[in-house]
């Protein structure tokens, strides 16, 4: 009788340490199952909301869920950064420019600090009448810079492999080689430049890389626009500054500032040592229907801008400079990129203005192409 009931109570002894066992597991495998499904929901979340999980900065409106486990925040309309840690102030100047290029007038030192000049250079060897030659050339344009790792440009300043310029009497095709292995390694930028006579007040970053926008037409020049992300970080100084994007449409018979080291006359072909500047007006599009005729236009990405007399315009060496045009939010001035520098016929022709990229219709793609994760210290 005492084994029968000693044996009862070992198999209730082992019943009871089984159960609990196996409650042992279930609860295990529960919360392992509610890990696994949180975490397959933070990814799922973390892939199609990234923004969820992305701290901006203070000064950012906001944040836009791009792709894949990519947001981007984006700072107020009147700062520059990368949303995240930075935004600083833009379109800001220490420097008052002048009241009032081709009947343009000299800045005042330092006036405009987010015009750059892009500097393109490239070499090859060449035969020539059965001798092989070293050929050399360069050319320029201007550009913005809109923070602190990124600048804007025409497009149809960037020549890259394939296209060809002109070297005393021929063209002559570029061809990726020995000294140039890519766009990048043929651009510099100088920054805080006024004076090219200077060397010594010019700083000169290297292009990390060159977007070019993925409709742009080298026919008709639609969608001229292009930026360049630089290898250094840029900080702001008195010297350096960033133009802030438009966020507003500009504005018929609003008056712009042009800035740019390019010709001062005609066939001039060597520019200007001292930064220039020049008020232009915007004028309706019908304005500008017969500056070549035969290229195709597309107001809703262009501007059409310029002095109807002929006294005052944009000329060779100009092209991809920013169209600056300043602008009130509470009570604090500020200067805009609405415009780069594209084409016209000829420099300052009576009745003929000037074809510019108009910005504000490429603002989505050039923020999120003009975005940047690491700071240098």
């Amino acid at each position: 009788m005492n084994n029968q009931m000693f044996n009862i109570s070992h198999s209730s002894s082992i019943c009871d340490h089984c159960s609990n066992k196996r409650r042992f597991i279930i609860v295990i495998f529960v919360i392992f199952t509610i890990l696994l499904v949180t975490t397959i929901i933070l990814i799922v979340l973390a892939s199609i909301k990234p923004c969820l999980f992305i701290k901006c900065h203070l000064r950012a409106t906001g944040c836009i869920n791009r792709s894949l486990f990519k947001g981007q925040c984006i700072c107020d309309s009147n700062t520059a950064g990368n949303g995240r840690t930075v935004c600083d102030e833009c379109g800001i100047t220490y420097t008052r420019p002048n009241a009032r290029i081709i009947g343009g007038v000299e800045a005042s030192e330092y006036s405009w600090p987010f015009a750059v000049l892009i500097r393109q250079q490239y070499k090859r060897i060449v035969t020539l009448n059965n001798r092989s030659c070293l050929i050399s050339a360069s050319w320029m344009c201007g550009g913005t810079l809109i923070n602190h790792k990124t600048i804007l440009t025409a497009a149809h300043c960037l020549k890259t492999a394939g296209d060809t310029f002109d070297y005393k009497t021929f063209a002559v095709s570029i061809v990726w080689n020995k000294y140039y292995s890519n766009i990048e390694s043929t651009l510099e930028v100088s920054v805080g430049l006024y004076d090219r006579r200077k060397a010594t007040e010019r700083r000169i970053v290297k292009v990390l890389q060159v977007i070019l926008h993925p409709f742009y037409n080298d026919r008709h020049l639609l969608n001229d626009i292009a930026i360049l992300k630089l290898e250094d970080y840029l900080r702001p100084s008195p010297k350096v500054q960033f133009a802030c994007l438009p966020y507003l449409l500009s504005e018929i018979n609003t008056i712009g500032i042009v800035v740019g080291f390019g010709d001062t006359f005609p066939g001039a072909n060597k520019g200007s040592s001292i930064l220039r500047q020049v008020n232009l007006t915007i004028y309706p599009n019908e304005f500008c229907i017969n500056v070549a005729p035969s290229t195709k236009k597309n107001w809703n990405t262009q501007i059409c801008c310029g002095d109807l007399n002929g006294e005052r315009d944009t000329c060779q060496g100009d092209s991809g400079g920013g169209l600056y045009i300043q602008r009130n939010l509470s009570n604090i001035l500020y200067y805009s990129i609405d415009g780069i520098v594209s084409y016209g016929e000829q420099c300052a022709s009576p009745m003929k203005p000037g074809i510019y990229t108009r910005v504000s219709n490429y603002i989505d793609w050039i923020q999120e192409n003009s975005d940047f994760d690491r700071i240098e210290i």
